[in-house]
């Protein structure tokens, strides 16, 4: 049964909007939604069970129960693993360049990072989505994420050690790890619009123009 003129509406329910104002609903459920996902709080935990997990492992819920105390213990592990990876990856793409220029050696690690979040896109997308703070695992060990910013740095600083002008390393860093970590993010959205071709092709350019602008000799 309806409600009478001048009567609130049962707790829960939200009044039917006048006739002419459907527009407002729409406005008000995006609003909605868009409150939800910016508040960390209730985004945090995922959307699978810690049973689930089991069954995909192929083992039994009290056997998982002993390692992880939840879905979000599991997605820290697998963040802080993604990181060990990819450090290794990179590490590894930079010794394989290491005769080559500091360009080579930034090129092979730039896309030795696109080509782990292609195939290892589970563990990308849980490592740039948990709390940053998880990654302190203890004050004796450095976090995996400083790490990672320490090779983007140390990579910026040999450019300009071969003559490119950089600027303040630290600066120059964050902007070649956004400008690739960007474009990683886009990549579905900006090969609908533009023919921009492989990621890794855009890292080469990317790296090639300043080096140009930069007046490497």
């Amino acid at each position: 049964m309806g409600t009478t003129a001048g009567e609130p509406a049962p707790a829960g329910r939200r009044e039917r909007n006048p006739r002419g104002q459907g527009d407002r609903l729409r406005a008000d459920v995006i609003a909605a939604l868009a409150g939800i996902v910016s508040n960390d709080e209730r985004m945090r935990p995922v959307s699978v069970s810690l049973r689930e997990l089991a069954r995909e492992a192929g083992v039994t819920a009290p056997a998982i129960y002993r390692h992880f105390a939840s879905v979000t213990d599991v997605a820290w592990a697998v963040a802080l693993d993604g990181f060990s990876r990819l450090l290794v990856a990179m590490d590894e793409a930079d010794e394989r360049a290491s005769a080559g220029s500091a360009a080579d050696r930034l090129i092979a690690q730039a896309q030795a990072y696109c080509r782990f979040a292609v195939e290892y896109r589970g563990h990308f997308r849980l490592m740039f989505g948990v709390e940053p703070a998880m990654f302190q695992v203890s004050p004796e060990v450095e976090s995996p994420a400083l790490e990672l910013v320490e090779r983007w740095r140390r990579a910026t600083a040999r450019l300009r050690d071969d003559g490119v002008s950089v600027g303040d390393i630290d600066s120059a860093a964050m902007y070649l790890w956004t400008s690739v970590h960007g474009r990683l993010v886009l990549s579905p959205l900006i090969s609908s619009v533009w023919q921009a071709g492989d990621v890794r092709r855009f890292v080469e350019l990317l790296v090639r123009e300043i080096v140009r602008v930069g007046g490497n000799k």
